[in-house]
């Protein structure tokens, strides 16, 4: 069992945007609530600066492994980035091979929970 915190994410997320020549957005701020996972921040365009809205469902394929599922986007007045999608589901995806990689050999996600600021990840050894 893996948990993770709202906390622990942001700063994650922080760190990954920083590494990044021009980052979607800054201020990243996560929150995990009611089986989501919702992220916000500030996006800048020009003279143009936006709240970021984008939230993320995690969730668990038939073969155990991580899916994320980009529910919503809002950009303000600006349009959502192409790839944005993409760009979100890798960020996610490299934290959780991060967190299981030693294990992930013949390691198999049962579930994910959402809730009260805490994410709550299960797996099992095959």
């Amino acid at each position: 069992m893996l948990s993770i915190n709202e906390t622990q994410l942001t700063s994650y997320l922080a760190a990954k945007l920083q590494t990044q020549d021009e980052p979607l957005f800054t201020d990243p701020q996560v929150y995990l609530r009611d089986g989501q996972i919702q992220i916000y921040g500030t996006a800048n365009q020009g003279n143009l600066q936006a709240t970021v809205a984008i939230i993320v469902t995690a969730g668990v394929d038939s073969q155990g492994q991580l899916t994320i599922e980009l529910t919503s986007a809002d950009f303000g007045p600006m349009p959502v980035p192409a790839g944005l999608k993409d760009t979100v589901t890798a960020i996610f995806q490299e934290a959780y091979t991060g967190a299981i990689g030693p294990v992930a050999v013949g390691f198999r996600l049962e579930s994910i929970t959402i809730a009260g600021g805490t994410m709550i990840i299960v797996g099992r050894t095959k």
